[in-house]
């Protein structure tokens, strides 16, 4: 028998579908070809007349499922959109976790050792990942982990050295996991100096290996329980993954539901524009039969966009810096030209310029394009049509904001395949 959340996360898939069959027209356009293909015209026209223009502010409140939208007349069909995509998203506000650390986990010298060369988004990352992987372990009472894309072995330190966790990490790249073995044994040495005799840790063992799609679960255990020297045929474990690109987060998934001997799964998947989809040999979504069945998918421009944090982009729109909100104009402007010149290049990829100021469109052009050595030559990069073109910024920024409005509904559509799935 399916249980209530189950039943509840079926009934939500059908109109999340729904919504995104409706909208994938929006999603499928580049903004890049923002000029090239007239995007601006695919609007409804009471959608071009309500958004032409638009301040800053008024995008950010468009963007944010909490602000109410005022001070301009909205269509209906906007509105309505709006308050369909708040309610069929996942809650995205930020949770207090309220998990009690071991005590060594508290103290600063300690924690200095830990973030020594680790930014801080990925400290943040590491530092709430570890929580919820110690929550996990103490409700299931398993402290043997597996860390499946270690790369340099942040997360697996943090497990081992300051929450206690017996751990295995697999690295595709011998590389990272040699620095990362590297990085452990220097952290050691500080540690037992400064630390001497109080803390009590096991060697975390690195193993260089990929994890493909087609990978048995006799296999993968066997990996585990040879680097963890158990021969117990009961061997529990969890499995956490920061980051498992595109098909290795579906391919955790799958290990996961088929290992009666993994007992929690904690990952955070990205990169969705490279999951495998139907029809293949493989597939990273849909995972689960329900949406195979219908034949649910997810267009490539669709995953892209799923990428992106939409909270991000409401930050840098409420900072009114209008030319950081400029690039895309540019790069559209840009690829018009290309196509009308150089139509060899159309789509090509463009070196990426570090946005200012003071950057000119002309400057922009050169440096984008130095790899491909486009010789512009009589193409005048300096003219009224291009001003006119660039004139319309608020309408790209606009045009991309819309496109992004559906992230979060696209990104929860694939976790909900997932749920469903697993």
């Amino acid at each position: 028998m399916e249980s209530a959340s189950s039943q509840r996360i079926d009934r939500k898939i059908p109109v999340c579908c729904t919504i995104y069959e409706n909208y994938v027209w929006l999603l499928n356009c580049y903004v890049l070809d923002f000029f090239t293909e007239s995007h601006w015209e695919k609007l409804p026209k009471s959608w071009q007349n309500s958004l032409k223009n638009l301040d800053s502010n008024e995008i950010s409140k468009l963007l944010n499922y909490d602000e109410k939208l005022s001070g301009n007349v909205w269509p209906l069909s906007i509105l309505a959109l709006k308050h369909v995509l708040k309610s069929l998203s996942l809650s995205r506000k930020t949770i207090d976790l309220d998990i009690q650390n071991p005590f060594f986990t508290k103290d600063e010298k300690l924690l200095k050792l830990f973030w020594k060369n680790v930014k801080a988004k990925k400290r943040h990352e590491i530092s709430v990942m570890s929580k919820i992987c110690y929550d996990s372990a103490v409700k299931t009472d398993c402290f043997y982990i597996v860390d499946i894309g270690s790369g340099l072995g942040h997360l697996s330190r943090m497990l081992n050295y300051g929450y206690g966790f017996k751990v295995c990490t697999i690295e595709a790249q011998e590389l990272l996991s040699q620095q990362a073995q590297n990085l452990d044994n220097e952290f050691e040495i500080v540690l037992e100096r400064k630390f001497p005799g109080c803390l009590k840790y096991n060697k975390t063992v690195h193993i260089n290996k990929r994890i493909e799609s087609n990978i048995t679960t006799n296999e993968f255990l066997t990996t585990i329980r040879n680097a963890m020297n158990s021969e117990d045929d009961d061997f529990k474990f969890g499995i956490v993954g920061l980051h498992p690109c595109g098909d290795l987060g579906a391919t955790l998934l799958k290990l996961y539901a088929q290992c009666p001997n993994a007992q929690f799964i904690n990952i955070v998947g990205c990169c969705y524009m490279k999951l495998s989809t139907l029809p293949g040999p493989t597939q990273g979504f849909p995972l689960s039969q329900f949406c195979k069945s219908r034949n649910y998918t997810l267009s490539y421009h669709s995953r892209e966009i799923a990428c992106h944090a939409i909270e991000n982009y409401i930050e840098k729109l409420n900072r009114k810096e209008c030319w950081r909100l400029k690039i895309h104009t540019y790069r559209a402007a840009l690829e018009k030209l290309i196509t009308q010149n150089y139509p060899k290049y159309r789509h090509s990829a463009l070196n990426s310029v570090k946005y200012s100021e003071d950057l000119t469109f002309e400057n922009y052009c050169h440096k984008a394009t130095e790899k491909l050595k486009i010789d512009f030559g009589d193409v005048k990069l300096q003219s009224s049509e291009i001003e006119d073109l660039l004139a319309q910024w608020r309408d790209v920024v606009v045009f991309y904001s819309l496109r992004l409005l559906f992230a979060p509904l696209i990104e929860d559509r694939k976790h909900r395949s997932n749920c469903a799935g697993v």
